[in-house]
């Protein structure tokens, strides 16, 4: 026959075990912290930005989708098929799929940049510095409004900006020089 006490005892060794239960302690569930968001947001952008964009850069391939630059304007159609806007910068004409954006020369009808948005990516300028070094040049973009970071990769640019040079990347660009 159990005593009151240890009738007691059990009551409250089951309102734990319920509360810590609840809690998602006894389970393995864990709350993720700060520490450990942060941590996760930066192995994802690490995981999507790596040194691949700087050797393929040469190559003139622009390595988040796998495409080269100096393509034709009908190659660009056989890939992507009509792109869902088209409009004028900088003197050429741009074509907006939703993989990427492609520039073409009006002197030669080949594409001569590529870029994408990488904002969900959230990368900061210091963790591009630790996936690709360095870069060659960190300057305003005072008719664009946009920090550039600029990778010089022989024939072509491999170009990140930002809304402020310690700001979170917006748009990469892979553009021939």
């Amino acid at each position: 026959m159990m005593k009151v006490g240890d009738c007691l005892r059990m009551v409250w060794l089951c309102l734990l075990v319920l509360v810590l239960v609840s809690c998602g302690q006894v389970s393995g569930e864990q709350l993720k912290s700060e520490d450990d968001t942060q941590l996760s947001t930066e192995a994802m952008s690490s995981s999507f930005l790596t040194f691949s964009w700087i050797e393929k850069g040469y190559n003139g391939i622009f390595s988040p989708i796998d495409v080269k630059v100096d393509q034709s304007a009908e190659e660009i159609i056989e890939q992507f098929g009509e792109p869902s806007i088209k409009g004028n910068y900088e003197g050429g004409e741009f074509w907006e799929y939703k993989e990427a954006t492609f520039f073409i020369s009006p002197d030669t009808n080949r594409s001569v940049a590529i870029a994408i948005d990488i904002q969900t990516h959230q990368i900061s300028s210091d963790e591009m510095r630790r996936q690709l070094g360095t870069p060659d040049q960190s300057e305003m973009n005072e008719m664009d409004g946009y920090w550039m970071f600029i990778y010089d990769l022989d024939e072509y640019h491999l170009m990140f900006e930002a809304e402020s040079e310690e700001g979170l990347l917006s748009y990469a660009w892979l553009r021939k020089q």
